[in-house]
């Protein structure tokens, strides 16, 4: 239940910045605005959410999102495109929005879907011995001297 919550507020999230930027702004359609939103809700969810963010932190998280959003927008509209959009300009945008929401997104994250005992950073103390002998270099003055 906690998954599916937090799957709802991302997808909605980025829906409403995805329709304010690529449809209002730029003109897009809903049908490719509703696709890539999936797009990036899916892999960024479990890219960055649920793989990378309880193994580091917030901010390696959302820089994970910023270059998803980037890639998937970027390929997207590069093969959808017919209008005379900067892509690159229309996918940092995005990028940079999706950034912004998961910053926010991950903070939620952690404090509550992502328990505790389900965190993979460990903080183990070994405590490794190494072992010790006086024999380390052997004592050359015992060595018989066969060769004159």
């Amino acid at each position: 239940m906690r998954h599916i919550k937090a799957l709802a507020i991302k997808l909605i999230a980025i829906l409403v910045l995805s329709y304010i930027i690529l449809g209002l702004f730029f003109n897009y359609s809903i049908g490719n605005v509703l696709t890539l939103t999936l797009l990036i809700w899916i892999v960024s969810y479990i890219l960055g959410d649920l793989l990378l963010l309880p193994r580091t932190n917030n901010l390696t998280a959302t820089i994970s999102d910023f270059a998803t959003a980037m890639i998937l927008t970027w390929f997207y509209l590069a093969n959808i495109t017919y209008n005379e959009n900067n892509l690159f300009l229309v996918s940092f945008i995005l990028s940079i929005g999706v950034a912004i929401i998961n910053w926010f997104f991950h903070k939620y994250m952690m404090s509550n879907v992502i328990r505790e005992k389900e965190s993979y950073v460990q903080t183990n103390n070994f405590h490794y011995q190494t072992e010790a002998s006086e024999e380390i270099s052997p004592d050359k003055s015992k060595w018989k001297k066969d060769n004159p």
